[in-house]
């Protein structure tokens, strides 16, 4: 009974991670279909900036965490600008945004690097203290991030469903040049999607690097993880990424409890391999009409 708890708690923390990393990835593939290689560095800007805050500036936690997820947010931003637009729906521009963002990647990495150096730093804990499942003690910020992931996925589904630029969103993921004959404005909505989706990692970044600490390269694992989830779960698919973050994430806790940590990767792997040859398009098999 205590494994099963410990599985299904790291189950829970796992997938929450993978949730709010892999939510923004899949927002840009179903409005632009494109892969933000950069994403990762998105979630360094959040880290760094909330971290710097804190300990340079003495900045209390919360306020910190809130300016680093507008950081994050406005790099997004910048980058949708200045790298993103200028090429958008030319020739060859898919080709072209991968080696981008790839580009934008590796400088804000670098720049992380040139201010920062190679040195491990922590983020301080946001909520203190302990709470008990069954006869095992967890640390109560595991608890926020599962609980802010949860807010985080309710909200987004919400915005997406319920608000005029949502329901824009979603019209320009379905077809683009069918909303834009509608008078959708298409460029303010890529705007739109780049903002909420830097937020998202920018939010992974100041809530999990209390936890998995903050390096200039410790974006990178986070998104590589993001990217299997969306494409495990159906790329531009909101409802499959939320799904299959959570079942990558049990899965992954499961086998770490019972069959120890060496056997994760390549058991995580060969589950994902079989369901991706059963069902090519993802877990919901969205074709390329029905997104988000």
């Amino acid at each position: 009974m205590e494994k099963l708890a410990e599985a299904i708690y790291g189950g829970l923390l796992s997938g929450s991670v993978l949730g709010l990393m892999a939510l923004g990835l899949t927002l840009i593939w179903g409005s632009l279909r494109m892969l933000n290689l950069a994403h990762g560095s998105l979630y360094l800007v959040g880290g760094y900036v909330a971290w710097t805050l804190i300990n340079w500036y003495d900045l209390p936690i919360w306020p910190a965490f809130v300016v680093g997820v507008v950081a994050a947010a406005l790099v997004g931003l910048v980058l949708q600008i200045t790298l993103i637009n200028p090429i958008l729906g030319k020739p060859g521009w898919d080709n072209a945004s991968l080696i981008a963002t790839v580009g934008a990647s590796i400088a804000l990495e670098s720049i992380v690097l040139l201010i920062f150096g190679a040195r491990v730093k922590q983020m301080p804990v946001a909520l203190e203290g302990q709470f008990t499942l069954g006869t095992i003690s967890k640390a109560n910020q595991g608890l926020l991030i599962i609980v802010a992931a949860l807010l985080s996925l309710f909200l987004l589904s919400a915005f997406l469903r319920r608000s005029r630029h949502g329901m824009a969103i979603r019209a320009v993921s379905q077809q683009t040049d069918a909303a834009l004959l509608m008078g959708i404005p298409t460029r303010q909505i890529f705007l739109i999607v780049m903002v909420v989706s830097a937020a998202l990692a920018g939010l992974a970044g100041v809530l999990l690097s209390s936890i998995f600490y903050l390096t200039p390269t410790a974006g990178f694992n986070p998104m590589i993880k993001a990217l299997v989830v969306t494409i495990f779960g159906g790329l531009g698919s909101i409802k499959g990424t939320i799904w299959a973050a959570y079942i990558i994430g049990l899965l992954e806790a499961f086998l770490i409890v019972y069959m120890g940590s060496s056997w994760a990767l390549p058991g995580l792997f060969l589950f994902m391999i079989v369901m991706l040859v059963i069902r090519p398009n993802g877990l919901f098999g969205l074709g390329e009409m029905q997104r988000l």
